[in-house]
Order: C-alpha cells, then sequence, then structure tokens
C-alpha cells in the first residue's frame, strides 16, 4: 500500500502545474518534474543527485551573482522555522543549449518537507517552486526606460498621486516647472496644488477627485501655475486612474506639459489678426467713403448737364459706383471683413434701386427672394454690379416710364457649390428695344454683364417668354 501512494504521489508531483525541485537541505536535488525540466531544457536524470548550483553554475560575466547564497539563506530558514520562506524577486542566469546565460528572473517559494516519520518535526527535504517572471519584469523596465526617455526627451513633467493620502512622487522636471528649487523638501500635493492660479484651482480638484473615483478614466487638466517669483506659466496633463493589483490602492499617473509659449503665441497672433481685421475693415470704409464722394461728383455732374443722354449715362455710372460702396459698406459693419452675407447686402442693393427707380418716376415693383449665401467679397462686387445691370436694364427696356409690372430677383444653391442668379421681368418690351446697341446704356450694360458673367467664371442663359429672364450660374 505504501509503495502504491508512493507511485501515486509521485504522479501527481510530475504533473503539477508549476515548475518544482526537491531538494535536501545542502541543496542537493532528489527530484524535478516536467514543468520544471521543460522550462529550463533538461532532464530529471541531470539534475537528479548533484546540487543546486553545480546543475544551474552563476553567470560568470555577473560580479553581482550571489544566487547560490541567498537559496541556502532561505533554506536554512525553513529549516529553522518549519515554515515556507518566499524569496524576493532575484536575477540568475541559466545556461542556454548553446552554453551562451541567458537573463532570467525568479520569484521562489522554497516549502518544508516533513519525510521522517521517527522525527515529524525535522525537516528532510525542500519543495522549491520556481516561477520565471522574465518577461514581466524585462517588459516592465522597459516600460519604465521609455518612459524616462520620453521624459527627457521632450522634456516633461512626469508625476504619481496618491489621491488617498496625497502622496506625491514625480520627475525633477516637475518641481521646476512649479518653481521649487532643487532639493527643497516637498512631499505632498498640496504644496503644487497651493501654487495653481485660483481661478483655475476647483476645477483642478474637481478633476483629481473625478480620478480617485472612476478607475481607468482619462483625465485632462488645464491651468496656469503662479510661481514665487511672480512668473505664471500655462500647462496642460493628461493621466489615467489605475488600481494596484495587490494593495487595490488607487494612483493617478500622468504628465504635465509646460505651453505657456505657445499660448503667448497664440495671444500674439490673435492680437495682429484682431489688428489686422481692424485695418482692412477701416480700410474698406475709407474706401466707402471715397466711393460715395465720386457718387456725389457724378450726381452733380449729371444735375448740371442739359445733355438727355450724357445725364442717363452718368446716372448709370452712379448706380454703379453706389453697388460697389455698398459692398465696402457691408464689410464695414460686419466682423468677417474677407466675405459678404449676400442675401442681406442684396436685400439693401433692391431697396436703393427701388427707391432710385421710383423717384424718376417707374412704378415697377422688384421682388427678391434669396438663400443666406456668404461670399468672397472680389465675388460679391462682381455680382452686385450684375444685379444693378440687369435690374436697371429691365426697368429700361421692358417697360414704358408709365407701365406697371414687376422685376424679380433670385439667388440659390443648385447641386453643392454651384450658385445661380436670375434676373426676370414681366415686361412687353415697350421701352427701347434690348438689342438696340445704339443706345449706350444697353450696349455698355450688355458687355459689363457679360464681362462680369466671365469674371464669375459662370455661364449665362437667356429666355424670352411672357417677359425676359436671364440666368448666371457660376461655382462658389
Amino acid at each position: 500500500m505504501d509503495e502504491v501512494r508512493q507511485i501515486d504521489l509521485g504522479i501527481f508531483f510530475d504533473a503539477a502545474p508549476n515548475a518544482q525541485l526537491v531538494f535536501t537541505p545542502d541543496l542537493r536535488i532528489v527530484a524535478a518534474n516536467r514543468c520544471y525540466c521543460n522550462m529550463l531544457g533538461r532532464r530529471p536524470e541531470d539534475l537528479i543527485g548533484i546540487r543546486v548550483f553545480e546543475a544551474f553554475p552563476a553567470n560568470p560575466d555577473d560580479p553581482d551573482a550571489d544566487a547560490e547564497a541567498e537559496l541556502q539563506a532561505s533554506t536554512d530558514a525553513v529549516v529553522a522555522t518549519g515554515e515556507a520562506q518566499e524569496m524576493p524577486l532575484r536575477q540568475h542566469d541559466v545556461s542556454e543549449t548553446d552554453g551562451r546565460y541567458g537573463t532570467r528572473y525568479w520569484r521562489i517559494l522554497n516549502s518544508p518537507v516533513f519525510a521522517d516519520a521517527s522525527e515529524p518535526d525535522r525537516v528532510t527535504h525542500i519543495i522549491h517552486t520556481a516561477e520565471d517572471v522574465t518577461r514581466s519584469v524585462l517588459g516592465e523596465r522597459a516600460d519604465a526606460a521609455k518612459r524616462r526617455a520620453a521624459m527627457r526627451g521632450a522634456e516633461l513633467s512626469y508625476f504619481e498621486l496618491d489621491p488617498a493620502s496625497g502622496w506625491l512622487t514625480r520627475s525633477p522636471k516637475l518641481d521646476e516647472l512649479f518653481g521649487f528649487e532643487p532639493g527643497e523638501t516637498v512631499t505632498t500635493v498640496q504644496s503644487f496644488l497651493d501654487r495653481i492660479h485660483p481661478d483655475d484651482h476647483q476645477a483642478t480638484i474637481a478633476e483629481i477627485e473625478r480620478g480617485g473615483r472612476i478607475i481607468g478614466s482619462d483625465l485632462r487638466f488645464d491651468y496656469r501655475i503662479l510661481r514665487p517669483d511672480g512668473t505664471m506659466r500655462w500647462v496642460i496633463g493628461r493621466g489615467e486612474s489605475v488600481r494596484d493589483a495587490d494593495t487595490q490602492d488607487v494612483s493617478i499617473v500622468g504628465i504635465v506639459l509646460d505651453v505657456t509659449l505657445m499660448r503667448e503665441r497664440e495671444e500674439n497672433l490673435r492680437e495682429a489678426v484682431e489688428a489686422r481685421d481692424l485695418l482692412i475693415a477701416e480700410v474698406n470704409h475709407r474706401v466707402k467713403n471715397s466711393l460715395q464722394m465720386v457718387t456725389s461728383i457724378l450726381n452733380l455732374e449729371a444735375n448740371a448737364t442739359e445733355d438727355s443722354a450724357a445725364r442717363a449715362s452718368l446716372r448709370a455710372a452712379t448706380a454703379r459706383v453706389n453697388s460697389i460702396a455698398a459692398i465696402h459698406a457691408s464689410l464695414y459693419e460686419d466682423d468677417d471683413v474677407r466675405t459678404v452675407q449676400i442675401d442681406k447686402y442684396l436685400e439693401r442693393l433692391t431697396r436703393h434701386l427701388r427707391a432710385s427707380l421710383e423717384s424718376e418716376g417707374w412704378g415697377v415693383r422688384i421682388t427678391l427672394e434669396v438663400e443666406p449665401i456668404r461670399l468672397p467679397t472680389d465675388k460679391a462686387v462682381t455680382l452686385s454690379l450684375v444685379v444693378n445691370e440687369l435690374v436697371t436694364n429691365s426697368f429700361k427696356h421692358a417697360f414704358g416710364q408709365n407701365d406697371d409690372g414687376t422685376v424679380s430677383v433670385s439667388l440659390r444653391r443648385d447641386d453643392g457649390n454651384t450658385i445661380i442668379l436670375e434676373v426676370s421681368d414681366d415686361g412687353t418690351g415697350s421701352g427701347p428695344d434690348r438689342s438696340d446697341q445704339s443706345t449706350p446704356s444697353s450696349g455698355l450694360g450688355q458687355r459689363l454683364i457679360a464681362g462680369m458673367a466671365a469674371q464669375l467664371g459662370g455661364t449665362i442663359e437667356e429666355e424670352n417668354t411672357s417677359g425676359w429672364k436671364t440666368r448666371i450660374s457660376f461655382v462658389e
């Protein structure tokens, strides 16, 4: 029966999932299970009967190799106390099949075996359970090296905070950023929090508290530091809260980056943009005033001349200059000096045209249907001149002085970036013939419309059905 029990125990030992040796108190090996042999590339017969460090000698190139002394001390403690002993994490390199030594890190547990029935309290053997943790140790060290290299290369300030105790571990760069002198004793986060700008203090505290409550959350900090020398630094921080697998304690780890120079450049750029916009607005205002002066001179000339054809030409020129002046007035009044809200401008333009033409005795109405569209300034100026010419032409060539009727202006988007302008009338053509090139205003107006459509990169279509319709399509 004892023999059967011994065989069964041997099977269990050999099938154990953990790598195990059994040796005597003088470190002589008496058994090695399959897991242990597979892990180290050895056969049981290569190990049994020899001492541990005869089977696994220390790396001769490692001057600090003293694993034998540590293992003997642990074994002596097991024999003396009769209790298992866990050894500290230890490096002990192992020779490979090619004779070279491979780096290995181990977690070791030495447990007592009481195999002498006549002396039940005497430790006769040690079960040596070995866990190879090389991969995790080297991975952690590589990650730590990468973090250090990143911090050195990018001048980052690394920190690790225990929210419960307020204990703060950090790189020297963080102390420098907050204005602490080298060697100045600072251990808690409160000393750092006291140097955060009062306007940013509460939000920073709230973010830290959130990290302590929500494990794994990504934390974002954006605050100013008031340093003892009176200077202020802008910083942004990124962090994450983690829980320790052994203690279950929560910590916040992260980095802080000094972005003061970036903020100062942004502020300088913002001021430069504001100055530029103010200058452009002032230029547009002066251009508007200059154009209004030109229209005043043209009006004076028109009123002074007795030649009806010359008066008509001067009136037409005045209307064109007014159209451009109105665009510059819109730019002066708008925050965006690069584009024009063309629908609002066309409302103003049609009101001006309506008032001007009504003052000359015309009874024709102007209707407007436009979508909200912003156009670059150059296209807005061109489009306003087109509308001015088309509306004026309709008044003068589609209607007689005493006729009633309607001129319709439409502006809309079609198929994405294509914009369509339509000006139509329901006139009978009782005014001068549209195609009569002997009329100066008609000939010049037609040439202006064709030239400005080309400037817009657009195409012109005309229809003469129950009135006249001109359609200009162009890409925004």
